[in-house]
């Protein structure tokens, strides 16, 4: 043992830690310089929120107008090909406007042919009428 001789034995004693150094006092807030005596303090910033509340309008109505193009768009080309299932196309169409002409010239030439083949009018009114007859006239 490490001991001199004569002096009383010592308890165990746990290890010494090394003190740190106490930490630096909290940095006080910044000191405005100070004004003169009369003189009112400087004026702060204004807040712009009206700044804020515009863009945030203007950026509600440019939404609302992408939307509108958008659906606009969107609506058309619905339209557009609803519109051509519907509709026969061209050619069909042409067919059909030709078939009509010729039946209808069909239709022309055979009620000419039923009107020149019905007798007139006014002679048959003259063979079922007979002839007026001279009357002596009365003097």
């Amino acid at each position: 043992m490490d001991q001199p001789m004569g002096t009383p034995p010592q308890a165990p004693q746990a290890p010494v830690q090394p003190v740190s150094p106490p930490p630096p006092p909290p940095m006080p807030p910044a000191q405005t310089p100070q004004q003169p005596a009369g003189q009112a303090p400087p004026a702060q910033k204004k807040s712009h929120a009206w700044i804020w509340v515009l863009g945030g309008c203007a950026g509600i109505v440019i939404l609302g107008i992408v939307a509108f193009v958008a659906l606009g768009w969107w609506g058309a080309r619905k339209a557009k090909k609803e519109l051509e299932k519907i509709t026969p196309n061209l050619e069909q169409i042409k067919e059909n406007a030709d078939k009509w002409s010729k039946e209808a010239e069909e239709w022309e030439k055979k009620s000419e042919e039923f009107r020149e083949s019905l007798p007139n009018p006014e002679e048959m009114q003259n063979q079922l009428l007979p002839p007026p007859q001279n009357s002596p006239s009365v003097q």
